[in-house]
């Protein structure tokens, strides 16, 4: 793993541990210790699964009922946490700690009303 590697695993756990500590009734403990040790499960909001895996690509397709045509798909990812809504949203991660017995593995997770519904294990690079 290189040095930049493990500063932003660092980064990532220090952040999730802040906001454990400034917000300890907004995160289960339950999806605390996944996010802990780097896993992604079914029910976490898009943040979590950023706090747990790190880096992605995403796809966003807005709730129009919300958002209307134009919205920035940040807002939408990052506004499921707090206020889901129907909008669709795909990150794809690459890890090695999300399927620890097959090394590093790329996964699609497919979120609607603000919750993790699916994780999809993808073949090959993405």
């Amino acid at each position: 793993m290189t040095e930049s590697t493990l500063n932003a695993k660092q980064r990532r756990r220090d952040e999730a541990l802040q906001v454990f500590k400034d917000y300890p009734d907004k995160i289960a403990p339950a999806i605390q210790e996944k996010i802990l040790a780097e896993q992604i499960v079914l029910g976490m909001t898009p943040y979590d699964a950023y706090l747990a895996a790190g880096a992605f690509t995403f796809k966003v397709i807005a709730d129009p009922a919300k958002w209307g045509g134009n919205a920035d798909p940040y807002d939408v990812m990052w506004g499921q946490s707090v206020r889901p809504d129907k909008s669709q949203i795909w990150m794809t991660f690459e890890n090695d700690t999300q399927y620890p017995a097959e090394g590093k593995q790329f996964f699609r997770v497919f979120f609607q009303g603000g919750k993790a519904l699916g994780i999809e294990k993808l073949k090959g690079a993405i």
